[in-house]
């Protein structure tokens, strides 16, 4: 029987020693920074990504792997015989799921199947692992994909903004909004859910962060999988990782600190802090 083989976008934000363990591949998103191309966590380091955005006015702009990206690894993956599992960021947030439907079709001698995640960073990662552990065990491409789509529903997403400057840099809201609220000291909490970005409050200081988004991921329930996730404060985040511990999330030593790749860090600026996890049920 050919082996299953799975892929995701660099946004997926999985750490290295992961994706080595269950032999999970990485086509890169791109970042486009003054005529240059780079390609997400290949060609420019996320600290050395994050030092450059903090120093510099014009900010990168992001886009989806080319078809032709996804395309040459479907093709080297499939050249055994092997099938593949592609997840991507969600399509309402990203051309990239599109990019891969499309490369999929282009290999059409290969066994290739494309799922959008709904969601974004380590949401897919949660996704992904569920999947190469269930193959491991034996199961068929159709048995994994079922389990990612059932399980997609079942993942959560809350980050802080130390500001709203990288987003209104970005487009993504206006100059009068931003202003307004870094003259406040707003420090919005979003959340990711059914494919969107969503705005769930605003806390008037960034001291009172972190308890909250603990309060926030307390109320969903019990995890089997949770990361805090930020941006260039690691400290900020093993710090939130303690307390989820010590609330009776996860295990501490199951709860693992990810930094947020270039790609969503472009929106996100300098500070950003969240908590990511996978519901047991």
């Amino acid at each position: 029987m050919p082996s299953v083989k799975i892929v995701v976008d660099s946004t997926a934000d999985i750490p290295a020693d992961v994706r080595a363990a269950y032999h999970i591949h990485v086509v890169p998103v791109l970042l486009h920074r003054r005529g240059a191309t780079l390609r997400d966590d290949i060609d420019i380091s996320r600290d050395e990504y994050y030092r450059w955005i903090a120093e510099h006015d014009d900010l990168p702009t992001t886009s989806a792997p080319s078809v032709g990206m996804f395309e040459e690894v479907f093709r080297e993956l499939t050249r055994d015989g092997s099938a593949v599992l592609s997840l991507s960021v969600a399509a309402g947030l990203s051309a990239t799921y599109g990019a891969a439907v499309q490369a999929a079709r282009l290999v059409a001698d290969a066994r290739i199947v494309c799922v959008d995640s709904h969601s974004i960073a380590m949401p897919i990662a949660y996704l992904a692992l569920a999947a190469a552990r269930r193959l491991s065990q034996g199961a068929t491409l159709d048995e994994a994909v079922a389990l990612v789509e059932r399980l997609r529903d079942r993942t959560v997403a809350y980050v802080a903004l130390q500001t709203l400057r990288y987003l209104e840099r970005g487009g993504r809201i206006s100059r009068t909004r931003a202003l307004l609220g870094t003259l406040l000291d707003v420090k919005p909490i979003l959340e990711v859910r059914d494919s969107q970005v969503l705005p769930v409050e605003r806390v008037r200081t960034w001291r009172r962060v972190p308890a909250r988004l603990l309060e926030l991921a307390q109320s969903r329930g019990v995890y089997q999988e949770l990361s805090v996730v930020y941006t260039t404060d690691r400290a900020d985040a093993e710090s939130l990782a303690d307390a989820c511990a010590n609330a009776g999330l996860l295990v501490r030593d199951r709860i693992r600190t990810v930094q947020i790749g270039a790609v969503l860090g472009t929106h996100m600026g300098p500070g950003a802090l969240g908590i990511t996890g996978l519901l047991a049920s």
